[in-house]
């Protein structure tokens, strides 16, 4: 299955795209509006997984980013966001794994209010939306939660699972871009 169909399958039909005009890939962002939830809008790279990325050197994997948010307003800094994460990924042709953190540049800061972002499992949505079959090597979607200054500091001095053992204590609302730091 293709990536807008697999997609589609969980999120309902694309609402809106985008193109990154100086991309030579055709790297495109889509949007599925209302979904996995009437107040969230979820994001996400079309193309990033035309490349084999390394996590090691026997390794390879493709991976999309999605980026789901609750809020009005927000489709250019989140198309923003992910296109500055793929381009980040494609400098090095490097996967980004389960608790990487890619801090973000001062622009991107003033933006988005948030320093980070955490690159985690997409546990919003059932665990076959996290790969795309049909793909070798695998397909994996990446969820890219911002997170402030902070947090990143947790996890560079507490590892990922502590950071996400404490996100599920304090269970903050990971798609709001209003949201209080939980450190």
């Amino acid at each position: 299955m293709n990536i807008i169909g697999h997609a589609e399958k969980f999120l309902g039909n694309i609402s809106q795209g985008w193109k990154e005009k100086s991309s030579s890939d055709g790297l495109r962002v889509v949007c599925f509006r209302g979904a996995p939830l009437e107040t969230v809008d979820t994001y996400m790279t079309v193309g990033l997984s035309r490349h084999e990325l390394r996590i090691s050197d026997e390794k390879k994997i493709r991976q999309e980013l999605v980026c789901p948010v609750s809020g009005a307003g927000l489709s250019e800094r989140i198309i923003s966001l992910l296109l500055f994460i793929s381009e980040y990924i494609l400098v090095g042709h490097n996967a980004v794994l389960r608790g990487h953190v890619i801090r973000l540049p001062e622009d991107a800061v003033n933006k988005l209010g948030f320093d980070a972002v955490y690159c985690a499992i997409p546990v919003f949505m059932d665990d076959d939306f996290a790969t795309i079959g049909g793909s070798q090597p695998l397909t994996v979607i990446v969820w890219a939660v911002p997170i402030y200054a902070s947090e990143a500091d947790y996890v560079d001095a507490n590892g990922w699972g502590k950071f996400e053992e404490l996100l599920e204590e304090e269970s903050p609302d990971l798609f709001s871009l209003r949201r209080e730091p939980i450190i």
